[in-house]
């Protein structure tokens, strides 16, 4: 087949740039002909790219999309037109926006690939505009979540055949935690998502009662000195280790015993798989999706009812306490997770695409 991925910047090294390579990789190499155009005028991928994937950089590709609409779709159609795809894959449902307009007439079948937690928006009116087009033109919609898929299924009339795909775990490691250190470990952007200004209020009650455990936070971001004063203004500056930007986040997963998730809101955390496949039992908030796809409660980990700082700070030392249940824990993760490989992830990308060859 003759496939094509759309993406929004291929040079950009970020989550959904990486898991749009590692598939269009495997595809490239069953032989089938793979294309990645990128929204931004940019020819080289910020991941590495099987030697045989040709890359398309929309010339009319800016920081203003908006005002470049019509040149953009127009170039688009051309494209279109010109390669004659099979299947044409937006890696963001919000691309819709403009290959809707742009592949009137062309028979290339369409799948939009919803990166995002259905009830967010991320600020764009645009992206809910962008899901309707997409449950009613494209063939199929991809979700990373069960939920989500109910979530189209459930809000919008949908013709589109809308299925769950996860994101793959990228690679399993050789080496895991022991679990035994006094260091719970969160990793993200300091932004209100990620919710670090909760899960510090509760790390002021867990290190009243242990105070020889460190919470390591990795990332940064525009709320990183809001964070730092609350952790100076609870008198646990000592008890907070902020790490910066890492290359290395495998060292900080192998040094921590505990993983913790506050997020808000999530799509499908890969972070999660990360810490996982090294042995990491996780505390999280059950958020609206991704969560509970990857953690199962009680068993390879905590999901704490959203928001609810208490509970997130009692069931991190609940972990804390009790040494066995978290070694427990630790082993189950790194096995569970194994169901994230990216064996089993392709093999639900080649139904898709079988379906679609057999219906050509």
């Amino acid at each position: 087949m003759k496939i094509c991925f759309f993406v929004g910047d291929v040079s950009k090294k970020a989550g959904t740039e990486r898991v749009t390579t590692i598939i269009a990789n495997d595809m490239a190499s069953k032989n089938h002909e793979v294309y990645i155009m990128s929204l931004a005028n940019s020819s080289e991928s910020g991941f590495p790219l099987h030697e045989s994937i040709k890359v398309i950089a929309l010339k009319n590709g800016s920081e203003n999309n908006k005002k470049n609409f019509i040149p953009l779709v127009k170039e688009i159609r051309k494209v279109l037109k010109k390669h004659k795809f099979d299947v044409l894959i937006e890696a963001d449902v919000i691309l819709r926006i403009f290959t809707y307009p742009a592949s009137f007439g062309i028979k290339t079948s369409i799948i939009s690939w919803e990166h995002f937690n259905f009830k967010t928006n991320l600020g764009t009116k645009l992206r809910d505009i962008a899901r309707i087009i997409a449950a009613k033109k494209s063939k199929f919609i991809v979700t990373l979540t069960e939920t989500d898929r109910d979530n189209y299924l459930n809000n919008l009339k949908c013709k589109a055949t809308v299925k769950a795909i996860q994101n793959p775990l990228v690679f399993y490691p050789n080496q895991f935690t022991t679990a035994s250190n006094k260091v719970v470990l969160a990793v993200g952007r300091f932004h209100y998502q990620k919710g670090f200004d909760m899960l510090v209020e509760a790390w002021e009650e867990v290190s009243k009662k242990h105070p020889d455990w460190i919470l390591r936070i990795a990332g940064n971001g525009e709320l990183e000195k809001q964070i730092k004063d609350k952790v100076r203004e609870y008198g646990i500056s000592d008890k907070v280790e902020f790490l910066g930007q890492i290359d290395r986040v495998d060292e900080q997963y192998l040094n921590s015993s505990i993983y913790v998730m506050s997020s808000r809101f999530e799509g499908f955390p890969m972070v999660l798989l990360e810490a996982m496949s090294f042995g990491l039992p996780v505390v999280s908030f059950d958020c609206e999706t991704g969560p509970r796809d990857i953690v199962n409660d009680g068993i390879d980990g905590i999901l704490v009812k959203p928001n609810d700082i208490q509970g997130l700070a009692s069931s991190i030392c609940k972990l804390i306490e009790d040494e066995s249940l978290r070694k427990e824990m630790s082993v189950n993760a790194k096995s569970n997770i194994k169901r994230f490989s990216k064996e089993n992830i392709i093999f639900k990308w080649d139904e898709v695409l079988n379906s679609i060859e057999k219906t050509k």
